[in-house]
């Protein structure tokens, strides 16, 4: 018996190492194939019908397979022993042959799997050596962009025109949002010295078509550079049109890592201390075509709790530095492109900002009227008045739509081309009401405030793709709705967030739409996040973690907190309470949802 059982432990070593052998072979067969034969063995297989997925994913799957018949073998070694134990009725000799049969399915088992990471980790450095796919890096490398994680990931929240966007006029300017703020003199040429100056710093800001390389970049005198109160928003507006009239004309925007923080250190850091860049394709027209409203939050003759926040969207890119700003009883630089009056005629006092893409405006007033579930402050418009909105067009050059500058920005809102705001979206541009010239183009909406404080905390009422799901379309958006209309600052890159698990250098950026009824009411809001191609199933999948905190907050400036949202089923409500408030892959927590996947961190969603 005891032979036997020694028989028994060397054919199990013996298996184990038929299994370290076996993979040790296959793990070292596939680099010996250089590329071009590679290629060629695909061509053969595709012309016979036979598979032509990555080799290295083939050799990957076999060992999957291997170590899972084994790892099949070895259970039953062990339960049969269980058996015999189990059936022995006190005979020693059956009951060591069961223990020694447990003890050495469990030696067998531990030498398989130690076999299985040694060959694994072996593997994985000779087809990333050889270029072939199976590893994480190689992976990166094949569906990564590099230089481009800083957006939604690191500093910066959005810019326009977007990466790989196609038809943007020659006459564009180019803007870019930081999630902090930025020190000028490393964007602006002379701005150390002068806060007046214009020039682009061209050593860290380099615009240039990308097929004739960084050293046909735009020269620091032609382009004119201006930025937001904050420092946190920078347009470039190059004096020459981009492109050349004739044909299309691919350019590169590269930021350099010199750009810094304005409180001090390099404002790219960590994975993505390499700075950013990206690319999109100008067209041979030239933009002169005015903007116009597409909605506005509330409607015209609507009545609205005074929790409201006071939104405008219009149908393209806005510029910024011309539609952003504070007004302030006290101050003597006031916004007052676009204005909120109260039933006296009297500016209300607040901030516009910009989001969605440069396409939504809005307001925030300064009259602090409670605090949300996350303790964070409400601004109140005044309660039961009459408010107007007015959003002035610009003065206009001699050659309409064109607006004509003001300094080094506007008397109006303009679009990312300078054209003045068409107003009554007739398809012409005619200047502001106090232009005495022209003066028609003006848009102004009124509504009327409660005294009531709207409390509804948003809630996420369909995800796609769900919980679980397998995506099938990798490069569509995806789209997180929710059951009331949403404030569209709070969708931000910060807020809400889209990573891979393992991560590689991956972007995203977010926008929203809003959904109306008949009336014009905003019944709710779908974000929407848009990211580069996500690896395939062809290439093992990989998990990708949609990521939305409890920063974002309703339209009434409400925070979601308790984390209503879709369960792990996809048919409930994850069932969130104050003690319970998370809810993380549909199952509710008491404490917030996971904050890292393999490389990097996540946001907080308990802040």
């Amino acid at each position: 018996m005891r032979f036997k059982s020694t028989n028994m432990r060397n054919r199990i070593f013996a298996g184990a190492a038929l299994c370290v052998l076996s993979l040790c072979v296959l793990s070292v067969a596939h680099p010996v194939l250089a590329q071009s034969a590679t290629d060629q063995l695909e061509a053969v297989a595709a012309g016979g019908g036979l598979p032509t997925a990555n080799i290295g994913i083939m050799i990957a799957r076999v060992i999957r397979v291997f170590l899972g018949t084994l790892g099949i073998i070895f259970t039953i070694v062990v339960l049969y022993a269980g058996f015999i134990y189990m059936t022995a009725q006190g005979d020693p000799d059956k009951i060591k042959k069961a223990k020694d049969m447990i003890k050495n399915g469990v030696i067998g088992m531990i030498i398989c799997l130690s076999a299985f990471s040694i060959t694994q980790f072996i593997l994985n450095r000779l087809l990333s050596a050889a270029g072939a796919g199976g590893s994480i890096s190689s992976i990166a490398d094949q569906y990564g962009e590099p230089l481009s994680g800083s957006l939604g990931a690191g500093i910066i929240d959005s810019h326009y025109p977007e990466r790989n966007a196609i038809d943007i006029p020659r006459n564009t300017r180019i803007m870019v949002t930081f999630k902090q703020a930025i020190n000028p003199a490393s964007i602006i040429s002379g701005y150390a010295t002068s806060s007046a100056a214009t020039d682009l710093n061209a050593d860290n800001i380099l615009i240039y078509p990308t097929a004739e390389g960084d050293g046909s970049k735009l020269a620091a005198s032609e382009v004119l550079v201006t930025t937001n109160d904050e420092h946190t928003i920078f347009v470039f507006d190059p004096v020459p049109l981009l492109g050349d009239g004739i044909d299309d004309v691919n350019y590169t925007v590269a930021l350099s890592n010199d750009i810094e923080l304005e409180d001090g250190g390099s404002a790219f850091s960590g994975n993505y201390s390499g700075g950013y860049e990206w690319t999109f394709e100008v067209s041979t027209e030239v933009d002169l075509t005015p903007p116009k409203v597409v909605s506005v939050i509330p409607r015209s003759l609507a009545s609205a709790a005074r929790n409201v926040t006071v939104s405008i969207t219009f149908n393209e890119a806005m510029d910024p530095v011309a539609s952003t700003g504070t007004y302030a009883e006290a101050s003597s630089g006031n916004l007052t492109n676009i204005e909120v009056l109260d039933g006296s005629g009297n500016n209300v006092e607040g901030t516009f900002a910009i989001s969605n893409g440069y396409k939504t405006l809005e307001f925030t007033p300064v009259d602090a009227c409670g605090e949300d579930p996350c303790g964070d402050t409400i601004y109140c418009l005044p309660g039961s008045d009459d408010l107007t909105v007015q959003a002035h067009a610009a003065s206009l050059t001699d050659e309409p739509p064109q607006a004509q500058a003001v300094g080094v920005s506007f008397d109006g809102l303009v679009d990312a081309a300078a054209n003045s705001l068409d107003g009554d979206g007739d398809g012409k541009a005619q200047g502001s009401s106090t232009d005495d010239v022209t003066g028609t183009d003006d848009y102004a909406w009124s509504f009327e405030t409660t005294s009531e404080i709207d409390d509804t905390v948003p809630a996420i009422t369909d995800m796609s793709p769900g919980i679980g799901d397998t995506f099938a379309d990798q490069d569509a958006d995806i789209e997180i709705t929710f059951n009331v209309a949403m404030r569209s600052s709070t969708l931000n890159t910060s807020n809400v967030s889209l990573w891979p698990d393992p991560w590689y250098e991956f972007w995203f950026s977010t926008r929203k739409t809003d959904v109306a009824d008949e009336d014009g009411d905003t019944l709710y809001t779908t974000a929407q996040i848009s990211h580069p191609t996500m690896v395939s199933s062809d290439d093992e999948g990989w998990m990708y973690f949609p990521v939305v905190t409890r920063g974002v907050k309703s339209n009434a400036q409400i925070c979601m907190f308790p984390a209503y949202g879709p369960d792990e089923s996809g048919t409930g409500v994850c069932d969130v309470t104050e003690a319970y408030p998370y809810c993380c892959d549909g199952v509710s927590s008491d404490e917030a949802c996971p904050t890292s996947v393999e490389g990097v961190d996540l946001p907080d969603t308990s802040e």
